[in-house]
């Protein structure tokens, strides 16, 4: 039976400076650590949210959006995370920490939880019948 559970994994910190805008890094998604800021916008309807904006000291360019949510009193970020270098776009959660007042990304993936077992029903290689000549 496949049961799937989800794994949250950290993959940034950011801190609030002096303008309204988070800045810190992405990290952990197999591209190194990569600058980011939250630059904050309003809709045309006036709702406020953030693009995200990677590399903002050289070649800027967005790589997603964050909205604010609620859930039981808690203010968090919703956000979606797009990239060439990544297969598809992930979703990610953006907490402040009540403690030191800077915010954590976090990546919330499902897993597989049911026992791995021996998929590859091919037959062993052969070997090579005849050798390799330089040409």
């Amino acid at each position: 039976m496949k049961t799937s559970k989800r794994n949250n994994v950290k993959i940034g910190t950011f801190t609030l400076n002096q303008q309204g805008i988070l800045e810190g890094h992405i990290y952990g998604l197999g591209l190194g650590s990569t600058p980011v800021v939250f630059a904050p916008q309003t809709s045309q309807s006036g709702n406020s949210y953030y693009r995200l904006i990677a590399d903002p000291q050289n070649n800027a360019y967005e790589i997603g959006v964050a909205f604010p949510k609620e859930k039981n009193g808690n203010i968090y970020h919703s956000i979606s995370i797009d990239s060439p270098a990544l297969q598809t776009p992930i979703n990610a959660t953006l907490f402040a920490d009540k403690n030191t007042g800077d915010h954590n990304l976090f990546w919330s993936r499902m897993e597989n939880t049911a026992p791995k077992t021996e998929a590859n029903n091919q037959p062993p290689a052969r070997p090579a019948t005849t050798a390799l000549t330089p040409a």
